[in-house]
């Protein structure tokens, strides 16, 4: 049998046969049209699914940049991601990836190496020309220090800063990071059923908002619930109204929960804490008729929504406008005489060191002063105050071993699983395998070791007790 196929004739004097040609066009047409998703498939044959998932929403944020903020300044029309030019690169690396505070020197260069990867694999499928990466990402690596940690804010500045805050609002969600290590998203994503709060004022605001709190804390009385892990587009379903029809909400304002406890968290509140909740819910703009309500909201009249990770970021970091900004704070914190005699004093920013803060010393009296907070992406060292820093803030302040800052402590075994919702990493295979949360004493377990060590940043003259401190349940 002949393998000739009748009717079919090639020049074989060409590189290239038709059919190829035109495969390989179809191909390339692919890539032109959808290269985000083209991208991610490819990457998904050799890389695991987390990963690929990080890649390509990284590739999305920039795209939503480009969309959002450069598109509607430019002359000309951009549509997506193989419009972009070495400038808009350079505006994103700038504009949003060094002003968002929660992310080190090391992290930026890293986003933007998965940029460069993007248009690097674009380009070898001919549906890009060049790299508009490539300069932006060296300038930003050899103007940066990527190996520096995060900056060391003695206790008092710490206290210094919360206290200067201005609004409800602020003080209640700083204090999430500050009192349980919680994720800006884990924060976000916080529903009114998540507390449970033994007080008139929320009773009250519960009841007017219909809500049914979460049967996970329903019994625990000074309580609150942060979500098991979830990707961000998750549906998480309304519990106030269970059944078939139930209506959730798709949750897109944050990058979603990274819990790694099954089931999420049932953290305890300390009277400093809950008496920043109680302060923020009474001016906390209603959300009548949602079908899911949210606990820290913007807006006002009908535009009351969920406050998203980009509405956080203006508000508490990026926005000298902001009262409760930390570019704001930065500014009215600046020292331009010594506290202590009156001498000047000369601005310091130690690029090695055991500690990488920012201070002043004085040249009359030699002393150090500490600034808790600073705002300067250029800076050789990593000098941002974003909200993971309270995260990695609750650590230091309450582990056993480092009491330099707060003389309580909290056992690592509540600190890490139970109050940050970290997964157990040293293989422990009775920790593992055998112990069972149902044998847990929730109060002498976890409630009682929490509120024996948990740090006071005096933000109040006068707390309302909580359950477990100050008085009986």
């Amino acid at each position: 049998m002949s393998n000739n196929r009748e009717g079919t004739s090639r020049d074989l004097t060409r590189a290239n046969t038709k059919a190829r040609e035109k495969r390989r066009a179809e191909a390339e047409k692919g890539w032109r049209k959808n290269p985000i998703e083209k991208f991610a498939s490819q990457k998904n044959k050799t890389r695991m699914d987390r990963d690929v998932k990080q890649l390509k929403g990284e590739v999305e944020r920039f795209e939503r940049y480009l969309l959002d903020e450069i598109a509607p300044e430019s002359e000309v029309e951009i549509i997506g991601v193989r419009d972009a030019v070495r400038e808009d690169i350079e505006e994103y690396r700038d504009e949003e990836l060094k002003s968002d505070g929660n992310l080190g020197n090391s992290t930026i260069a890293d986003y933007l190496a998965y940029l460069r990867q993007f248009y690097n694999i674009l380009s070898e499928h001919n549906a890009f020309v060049g790299n508009p990466v490539k300069t932006p990402l060296q300038d930003f690596r050899n103007n940066h220090d990527l190996d520096v940690g995060r900056p060391y804010i003695p206790y008092n500045r710490m206290r210094a800063f919360l206290n200067w805050l201005t609004f409800p609002f602020s003080r209640a969600f700083w204090l999430a990071g500050l009192k349980h290590g919680t994720r800006m998203s884990e924060t976000i994503n916080i529903d009114l059923r998540c507390l449970h709060i033994d007080h008139p004022v929320f009773w009250e605001i519960i009841d007017n908002h219909d809500v049914q709190l979460d049967p996970r804390i329903r019994d625990l009385p000074d309580t609150i619930l942060i979500y098991e892990g979830f990707n961000k587009g998750a549906e998480i379903p309304n519990e106030d109204t269970p059944g078939p029809e139930t209506e959730g909400e798709i949750r897109d304002k944050a990058q979603g929960n990274k819990r790694s406890e099954e089931g999420g968290s049932t953290l305890p509140l300390d009277s400093e804490f809950k008496t920043a909740l109680i302060d923020w819910l009474m001016v906390r703009p209603p959300t009548y008729g949602q079908s899911v309500n949210p606990l820290f909201v913007v807006g006002g009249s009908r535009t009351v929504r969920r406050a998203g990770d980009v509405t956080i970021q203006k508000k508490l970091w990026r926005k000298q406008s902001y009262a409760d900004s930390i570019l704001h704070f930065a500014v009215e914190e600046e020292i331009s005489e010594c506290p202590t005699c009156g001498g000047s004093v000369v601005e310091e920013n130690p690029s090695s060191g055991d500690k990488t803060g920012r201070r002043f010393r004085c040249r009359n009296c030699r002393q150090n002063h500490w600034r808790s907070i600073y705002w300067d992406t250029d800076l050789d060292t990593a000098q941002k105050m974003g909200f993971h820093v309270a995260r990695h803030y609750f650590t230091n302040l309450h582990d056993p071993g480092k009491t330099d800052l707060h003389d309580g402590a909290i056992p690592d075994k509540v600190r890490k699983k139970r109050i940050r919702g970290d997964s157990e990493q040293n293989g422990d295979t009775e920790d593992n395998t055998y112990k069972d949360k149902s044998y847990e004493s929730y109060d002498a377990d976890v409630r009682e070791p929490y509120l024996d060590g948990i740090a006071k940043f005096d933000i109040y003259d006068e707390v309302i007790p909580a359950v477990g401190e100050g008085w009986e349940q």
